[in-house]
């Protein structure tokens, strides 16, 4: 089977790809090992889709940090903005939620997946489903892609195999190999956006538990580093939202197996120490004979106020008119820089997201093309480029597999 471009992954960055490269007039074909395509973008914002993040393609280039330079260029030549007029060109309009969050109006990620799906087929790219790629190689200037029941001959090939995370979806690291093929090297693929483990077991027991605004702050490398959002207790540490964008920045250290991270979250964000000490003063003076945990009710969950009034004072729980001014300032800082150890990160299949894999510094940022092999090009998670929490991620699956794709077929 011959085509003029061959795309190995029908992910975002993969369906992004074949349209705009179907639009430059190339005959494409989509090879997914999967019986269907999209299955991992099902799966993002819980099924809602958190399909890109508000904002300019300049403010999200600051927003990425080191990976910002690379993705500069994609980013404006495919930006949000241009996103949502492709979806709305096409009858699904978007909504921006509080963050700056954009998701479709009808909360249905399927909703996106149909309307990618549409715009492929009718311009004119083929699937093949259920072929996952054994091997490719090329020879006298074209690529081979071999499935060991069908065989393609391209032109052009884009990866856009996506990292390791979310296994079960098909994201199993085979564009890592297929990269290496070709001398591609690899940044170690790390779990990123994903829960922590602590070293400490109380916050174990308030597993499900959520605090909607926190900020969490860390020292790396001698660096100050802080994220803030909302955060939940797991079965072995902390996650959410303000913890996955946290556990992006540290991920890389945690290298050194017997290496601790020492934080502290700030569960009311936005209400200073003398603030919460009014307060508190207050509350006790209006129930002077209720427990603390209850008084505590109106700023953080009851459990976890429970469980911080156990800190304070371990042996009974706490009434208002018993509360010390020492006890109220050692509460208030537990409120304020709550201390807690992280001791590693879950494992990378429980990741929403892949750090590390093929280096940039062996792709052409501008076309996406791989600059050891002529007619290779790379798209989405299998880069080595990562961003925080809201949207950014798929934004650069978009970014990077459109501008895959417009390069794959200006250059037939």
């Amino acid at each position: 089977m011959n085509f003029d471009v061959c795309i190995i992954g029908s992910g975002p960055a993969g369906l992004l790809a074949a349209i705009e490269a179907s639009k430059a007039g190339a005959r494409c074909v989509i090879l997914e090992k999967n019986s269907t395509a999209g299955r991992k973008l099902l799966c993002t914002g819980r099924g809602r889709c958190n399909i890109t993040h508000e904002g300019t393609a300049k403010e999200l280039v600051a927003d990425y940090g080191d990976s910002g330079r690379f993705l500069r260029y994609c980013l404006h030549e495919f930006s949000p903005t241009d996103l949502c007029e492709m979806f709305s060109q096409n009858r699904l309009a978007m909504k921006v939620e509080k963050g700056g969050y954009v998701f479709p109006l009808t909360d249905r990620a399927s909703d996106v997946k149909r309307v990618l799906l549409d715009m492929a087929r009718r311009s004119g790219a083929e699937f093949i489903y259920g072929k996952g790629v054994r091997s490719i190689y090329k020879r006298t200037g074209e690529f081979v892609i071999d499935t060991g029941k069908v065989r393609i001959e391209s032109k052009a090939v884009i990866i856009a195999t996506g990292g390791l995370s979310w296994p079960e979806t098909g994201s199993t690291g085979d564009g890592y190999e297929f990269a290496r093929q070709f001398d591609h090297d690899i940044v170690e693929p790390m779990a990123a956006l994903v829960p922590l483990v602590t070293q400490e077991k109380w916050p174990w027991s308030l597993q499900g538990i959520g605090v909607k605004n926190v900020r969490i702050n860390a020292m790396v490398d001698g660096k100050k580093i802080h994220s803030a959002g909302p955060m939940m207790f797991t079965n072995s540490g902390i996650g959410g939202p303000a913890v996955f964008d946290l556990s992006r920045l540290i991920t890389r250290s945690f290298t050194d197996t017997a290496k601790l991270f020492e934080i502290t979250i700030d569960l009311l964000d936005g209400t200073d120490h003398h603030q919460l000490d009014e307060i508190l003063k207050a509350k006790c003076a209006e129930h002077p004979k209720k427990e603390i945990a209850w008084v505590l009710v109106n700023l953080v969950p009851r459990s976890l106020g429970i469980t911080l009034c156990e800190m304070v004072d371990p042996e009974r729980a706490i009434r208002t008119n018993q509360l010390s001014k020492d006890k109220r300032t050692e509460l208030t800082s537990l409120l304020k820089t709550l201390p807690l150890t992280i001791r590693s990160t879950r494992p990378i299949k429980e990741a929403v997201i892949t750090s590390g894999g093929v280096s940039t510094e062996q792709i052409d940022e501008k076309t996406m093309q791989s600059t050891l092999c002529e007619g290779l090009y790379f798209a989405g998670e299998v880069i080595d480029v990562d961003g925080p929490c809201g949207g950014y991620n798929l934004q650069i699956a978009w970014s990077t597999g459109a501008l895959a794709g417009r390069s794959a077929g200006k250059i037939l």
